[in-house]
């Protein structure tokens, strides 16, 4: 059955790829071991790498891959939860000092993070404490006490009941509980001291084993529709977390608009994820202007207000980046090139450097890493209730030993991203001239200079100074870029480094 699996990726790919050896002219830059602004690399375990066969990737599979991640040029690790759960996504949690038996053990866990600090890369997890499982212990408790009117147990304090029925509440026997999400998924009362005290305690278990930080699940929905009392609740994660570990390290989901996000800010909290990214880089790609990509990244800074910004073009929730550029292998290069340009510390969802694609149901975005066609070399089954699963792209191995590939492409922009410290942390500024624009990048007093061409086709322009050339970021083989004193001619979808003469 997976022979013929494979043989049906392998028609549908149906592409031929140039035999030529990978190499590249970028050398990485690791950050200091406190460093923050990171290329995050974000995985679901489930579907990255098997490591035992049984179909379902796991923790071991992440440690496995950590120098092929490393060797991308990304220097950080998002995890997406890995704690005992009833689903396949494991947002619904059940005990959170527990790892799910499909991904492995504590000690499985506690390898990974011991390795992950070798290679110097930060391991951030995924802290869910908008809702737990309705199979956690506390909601069991919980229920048992409000059906009993056991005013003695704290658990009965843990979750929002309410003896008549109200909006986002639930049916339970005589009485209803808040659930927001899922029926399975109780609301946590995050008014709750205990609550409260369990969440520091949960932070504190798992810092101090060795996770460098968190990524927190739907800020938005601590407190519905209160951005204060959210807001509140994030100064509080912030500042105990930051007691535990002060180089902790928190970015938010709060997908909601930018006057909102900004006002989230205020509570301290590093980062929060730049959502509409993506469809601002896609806009300038399409209008071949700089105009709505210089606009959003002077926009993302003022938000964030000397934080961390935390840009991305795709992720589980939004679909995938090579779907949202079009499916187009230039603009898939290119989109990830100009985030690789931004400030912050900038996120790539697993396979998306292949141009793995996925869209619709929450599946269909989380399907199985394609490493090789040649054996069944870690592939995982996909997760139940996917409706769709493509590879448009080769896989792993084959891209691998192109140096034009998807793969190499991103490894390149994530090498110079790393090689310039104004890149990830610097002040903007923007000059167009004609199809070719320029953008300066300032942090204590060192400036990067980049072309940038957004055509996809060849584009001359005169700038005001003399410049030399350093590097190049080409989506094909064929595409150059050349400056002859003041003269600068660009392929499409190109981008350089350049020096001022002095």
């Amino acid at each position: 059955m997976m022979k013929k699996r494979y043989i049906a990726l392998i028609a549908l790919l149906g592409l031929t790829l140039a035999s030529c050896t990978a190499k590249t002219n970028f050398s990485y830059q690791a950050p200091n071991e406190d460093d923050n602004y990171r290329n995050y690399y974000e995985i679901f375990v489930r579907s990255f790498y098997d490591s035992d066969g049984d179909g379902l990737g796991d923790l071991n599979g992440v440690t496995k891959k950590l120098d092929y991640i490393k060797d991308l040029g990304f220097d950080g690790i998002w995890l997406m939860p890995i704690h005992q759960s009833s689903s396949y996504h494991k947002y619904d949690v059940r005990d959170y000092y527990s790892i799910d038996k499909e991904y492995g053990s504590l000690d499985d866990m506690k390898n990974l993070i011991n390795s992950c600090k070798e290679k110097n890369i930060k391991l951030i997890m995924d802290l869910v404490v908008n809702h737990t499982s309705d199979l956690n212990k506390w909601f069991i408790e919980a229920t048992k006490a409000k059906y009993n009117n056991d005013t003695t147990n704290k658990y009965i304090n843990y979750y929002n009941f309410s003896d008549k029925e109200l909006n986002g509440y639930r049916k339970y026997g005589n009485f209803y509980y808040e659930a927001r999400f899922a029926s399975d998924m109780p609301d946590l009362n995050l008014d709750s001291t205990d609550v409260r005290k369990e969440i520091v305690d949960i932070m504190k278990y798992w810092l101090d084993l060795g996770v460098s930080g968190f990524r927190l699940d739907a800020v938005t929905s601590y407190y519905t529709g209160d951005i204060e009392k959210n807001k509140e609740f994030l100064t509080f994660l912030n500042t105990e977390a930051k007691k535990i570990n002060s180089n902790c390290y928190i970015v938010g989901e709060a997908w909601t608009n930018t006057s909102e996000i900004s006002k989230y800010y205020e509570s301290g909290i590093d980062s929060f994820f730049g959502f509409g990214t993506d469809q601002e880089i896609l806009y300038s790609i399409n209008t071949q202007s700089s105009s709505y990509y210089s606009d959003w990244t002077k926009s993302l800074a003022k938000i964030a207000q000397g934080h961390i910004e935390a840009p991305f073009i795709g992720n589980h929730d939004t679909g995938r980046a090579a779907g949202i550029l079009t499916r187009n292998e230039a603009k898939v290069k290119f989109g990830y090139g100009l985030l690789s340009l931004m400030s912050g510390s900038s996120f790539a969802y697993y396979g998306d450097e292949i141009g793995m694609v996925g869209s619709g149901v929450d599946p269909n975005k989380r399907i199985g890493m394609l490493w090789t066609l040649d054996k069944l070399d870690g592939f995982c089954a996909n997760p139940p209730g996917v409706t769709k699963a493509e590879y448009i792209f080769p896989s792993v191995s084959e891209q691998s030993k192109d140096e034009y590939s998807i793969l190499n492409y991103y490894k390149k922009a994530n090498y110079l991203r790393s090689s310039y410290e104004a890149i990830k942390k610097g002040d903007y500024s923007f000059e167009d001239y004609d199809s070719i624009s320029v953008l300066t990048k300032t942090y204590n007093d060192r400036l990067v200079t980049i072309a940038i061409n957004f055509s996809n086709e060849e584009a001359n322009a005169t700038l005001d100074s003399k410049y030399n050339l350093k590097e190049v970021l080409v989506t094909s083989k064929n595409d150059k870029v050349k400056i002859s004193g003041n003269n600068i001619k660009m392929s499409g979808y190109s981008i350089a480094i350049i020096e001022e003469v002095k």
